[in-house]
């Protein structure tokens, strides 16, 4: 809410349609003279009705003539649009959250699934999406699914995360700088975010990687498993400089989950599943190295996006866990609660395109993993080479979550079906055999 007497000088673009006062007519006279009856009062409907061809035209999607000027400026001169952390707890709402995610890759489609599960718990959600300066990026998914996301009441803003001081910058900052939640999916500028986050004394999530683990003997690897070091992973690097005594200190609390191979329905990076699809639509060898026993977790951004929504009302739980465990401190492997060897990979995606186990198995040529070094990068084996999963058991227990997209063999399923629908079964330009080429060779 803003203060009407503070708009005078505000600028026209964008300008709030309505008088600011008072300003409705009666109707009496004419249904007592004319007989007349509204039809339409029913203000509901009508913009329902209303909606559905503004969704028509696109402009849930892009609106050209949408400015903000004016609301930035009454805003501003009007002070927090929003209630205070404290106000929030008093009225018993769930408060709000803010939700920084990337432009694409795996982790482009939890900010969505995110964003919604944090809806669904009650919270006031606005969500920075970075857009890399470009502005062409709502045709691709999962951005052109981002209607679902303005129809639950998520409040959605474009940036340039590249750009110094973006997120400080982006409107969302203007309107509110008080979260109780501050959500980070990116690493474009994370340090602004924790910052901001720090500044609002909010519970801040970080949305790592599992990338970052050193394999050893023991698998699944638990969240106390050997990892790179700060100088070799920018994601630990941020892991570290949040627990610092500059920020921990100022933050209600704190979460890092490690995610895995990331696949959803609404994903712009397939390589992982259709590297398979792509092989064995065309009937083509299937390269898997070793004996293909090797097991890695495969994680669906909806379980990832529902284990971050976790937080909400178990941060005590987190805060304990850190206390029990400093050593592995808050973090959180993140993934599909079930290890995957790559040959069940092969066969599962194998039945989602309609092949039988044994046909499937028929197309795997195991090679040497050894020999694979000097292999060149085009079509490169999409996983690790070796065992690389991680087990979620300290989620379960302490965030009371459970995984709802275990069940491979469905997940694979409904990826298909993505597949088929952008035709990459008849053609896919990104298809590249060079690396199974190389390593049968070399093998054989």
């Amino acid at each position: 809410y803003f203060d009407p007497n503070l708009a005078k000088d505000a600028p026209s673009g964008g300008k709030f349609p309505f008088r600011l006062t008072n300003f409705d007519v009666g109707v009496t006279k004419a249904k007592a003279v004319l007989g007349w009856q509204s039809e339409y009062a029913d203000f509901e409907a009508v913009a329902t009705g209303y909606y559905e061809g503004y969704k028509a035209l696109g402009l849930d999607r892009h609106n050209p003539k949408m400015k903000t000027d004016w609301d930035e400026y009454i805003l501003r001169t009007s002070g927090a649009l929003y209630s205070s952390i404290s106000d929030n707890a008093a009225a018993g709402r769930s408060g709000s959250a803010l939700v920084v995610t990337n432009k694409g890759g795996g982790h482009g489609e939890i900010g969505f699934h995110l964003a919604l599960a944090l809806r669904a718990k009650g919270l006031h959600v606005e969500m920075v999406n970075d857009n890399g300066g470009k502005s062409d990026i709502m045709s691709a998914k999962p951005f052109s699914e981002y209607g679902q996301l303005l129809a639950a009441g998520v409040e959605v803003y474009f940036a340039d995360l590249s750009q110094p001081d973006a997120i400080s910058k982006a409107t969302c900052f203007d309107v509110c700088r008080s979260f109780d939640y501050v959500f980070d999916n990116q690493n474009v500028c994370q340090k602004d975010v924790v910052k901001l986050a720090a500044d609002c004394g909010a519970f801040y999530a970080y949305v790592s990687s599992g990338g970052m683990y050193v394999p050893g003997d023991k698998f699944p690897m638990g969240e106390l498993n050997v990892t790179k070091g700060a100088d070799k992973n920018k994601q630990k690097a941020h892991e570290e400089y949040v627990m610092s005594y500059e920020i921990r200190p100022r933050l209600r609390g704190c979460a890092f989950f490690r995610p895995q191979y990331i696949v959803g329905p609404y994903t712009n990076k397939r390589d992982y599943l259709d590297w398979f699809f792509d092989r064995l639509t065309r009937n083509l060898p299937i390269p898997i190295p070793a004996d293909g026993t090797q097991t890695t977790t495969v994680s669906d951004a909806r379980d990832v996006a529902n284990m971050l929504a976790s937080v909400v009302g178990n941060t005590d739980a987190i805060l304990e866990a850190e206390r029990a465990c400093p050593t592995a401190g808050p973090v959180f492997n993140c993934a599909s609660d079930r290890s995957l060897s790559l040959n069940e990979i092969v066969v599962a995606c194998g039945a989602a395109c309609g092949k039988s186990k044994e046909e499937s198995q028929a197309l795997i040529k195991y090679f040497d993993p050894n020999l694979a070094k000097d292999a060149p990068s085009g079509g490169k084996f999409p996983f690790r080479l070796t065992n690389f999963d991680i087990g979620v058991t300290k989620a379960k227990a302490v965030l009371g979550w459970q995984s709802e997209y275990a069940d491979f063999e469905t997940v694979a399923l409904g990826y298909y079906e993505g597949y088929k629908a952008l035709g990459l079964d008849v053609e896919n330009p990104k298809l590249n055999t060079s690396y199974d080429e190389y390593v049968l060779k070399v093998t054989a």
